[in-house]
């Protein structure tokens, strides 16, 4: 369950509405329990001052009686003012079927296709997967490019497919091939490889890539090598980037350096210490026809031997064509007892040309939660910064969840033997 408000500069204070929907979800949590039909729902709902409302529900339905079948739904709606305003969409509205033994699974609807080296893209379709037992994989799919609404198409749709193999664990091979149209004509025709071996204890190699078969020429490739020796990792990587990929934006760092470049460099990880942690990587970059690079170093200090609590520095510099920046980030995550535990990130980031947009821009983020011997958990985080394009932002996230489906713990039955037991 969650709900979330923002505030930004004087525009007012955002609040939510997320009682009916924690009340609702609460309600048929007991029933849900007993049933072997399980049932989860969530709501986000917001408002800021006079302006029109929106929200989120996400579905989840499953059938402890048949495992096999479940499904999913996410569905935003708001107003944008007027009964005739009214809107609202489907994000995700899909139906999964595995078999039993795994060899075959298939989800149709709407979903984010993503597979080998085929680019992430949201369609209305289908998605069948066939595994044998030597290790092959084959893929199929196709459906319609997503519109806004459920608007009308003009004949454009996708096809593709994607063949794999698995030898061991040493080996994994991956040819894909996707077709997209428009208005019935190809507008765009990639075929791609990928591959993951690891012929030797020590060593790790990865690579994937995409040719563009109507405008002929790399569409976005990576490739990586990996060494291993001791306390010390050495990876030496490559990467050609679009900015048509789905990049995460949690924080200044990644926002500020998502650039399309080509990329070559390294990445060293050296332990210590049995809790500590030195990590060191450095890049050279290519933008739009300028040289550039980056580079960052990074200490991680575990507070216990699981790892359950660290304390982390960075300190990035970026210095390409359009982004030239310093930044550093502390990171850190405090078990208090008790089923508590408190978490914290702050990043200043200073730029070298800042052009009236202030001297630095800071962005923090702390959380605490709290969790239950019987599945209950409540969590709240703060998350504040100030950015180029925004003087002051800040969001407020709370959330409540219960696992359902954990079975309550049977007192011992003081009739039983020992041998019984």
């Amino acid at each position: 369950m969650s709900c979330k408000t923002t505030a930004s500069d004087h525009l007012g204070q955002r609040f939510v509405a997320c009682a009916v929907a924690m009340a609702s979800a609460m309600g048929f949590a007991s029933r849900a329990a007993a049933d072997p039909l399980r049932l989860r729902a969530d709501a986000l709902a917001e408002t800021q001052g006079t302006s029109s409302p929106a929200g989120i529900v996400v579905l989840q339905g499953e059938d402890a009686m048949r495992p096999w079948v479940e499904a999913e739904a996410l569905v935003w709606t708001g107003d944008r003012g007027g009964a005739a305003a009214l809107a609202g969409d489907v994000l995700v509205l899909t139906v999964r079927f595995r078999e039993p033994h795994g060899y075959v699974s298939a989800r149709a609807g709407r979903f984010v296709l993503a597979t080998g080296a085929v680019r992430p893209v949201q369609i209305d379709g289908v998605h069948v997967v066939g595994r044998a037992p030597w290790g092959s994989t084959v893929e199929t799919f196709g459906g319609l490019p997503v519109v806004p609404r459920f608007g009308s198409r003009s004949f454009d749709w996708l096809v593709g497919g994607r063949v794999a193999q698995t030898v061991g664990s040493a080996l994994a091979l991956g040819v894909s091939y996707v077709q997209r149209r428009e208005d019935g004509e190809i507008s765009n025709e990639e075929v791609g490889v990928d591959v993951a071996t690891a012929p030797v204890r020590w060593l790790d190699v990865a690579a994937f890539g995409a040719y563009d078969l109507t405008s002929p020429g790399l569409a976005e490739g990576r490739a990586s090598a990996a060494v291993r020796s001791g306390d010390w990792r050495l990876e030496l990587f490559g990467s050609q980037l679009s900015p048509g990929r789905l990049l995460p934006a949690t924080s200044l760092f990644s926002v500020l350096g998502d650039l399309p470049s080509h990329t070559a460099g390294a990445t060293a990880r050296w332990r210590a210490a049995p809790r500590l942690d030195l990590l060191a990587s450095g890049a050279g970059q290519d933008v739009a026809g300028g040289l550039g690079g980056n580079g960052w170093l990074r200490a991680t200090l575990r507070l216990d031997d699981d790892g359950a609590g660290s304390l982390g520095l960075e300190v990035r510099r970026v210095d390409v064509p359009g982004a030239r920046w310093t930044g550093v980030r502390a990171i850190g995550a405090i078990p208090l007892g008790k089923g508590f535990r408190y978490s914290t990130e702050l990043e200043v980031v200073a730029a070298d040309h800042p052009d009236g947009r202030g001297v630095a821009w800071p962005w923090g983020l702390s959380a605490l939660s709290w969790r239950s011997d019987h599945g209950w958990e409540l969590a709240g985080a703060l998350e504040a910064s100030a950015t180029p394009q925004h003087r002051y932002e800040a969001d407020a996230l709370v959330r409540l969840s219960c696992a359902l489906d954990r079975p309550p713990r049977a007192p011992p039955d003081r009739g039983q033997t020992t041998a019984s037991r």
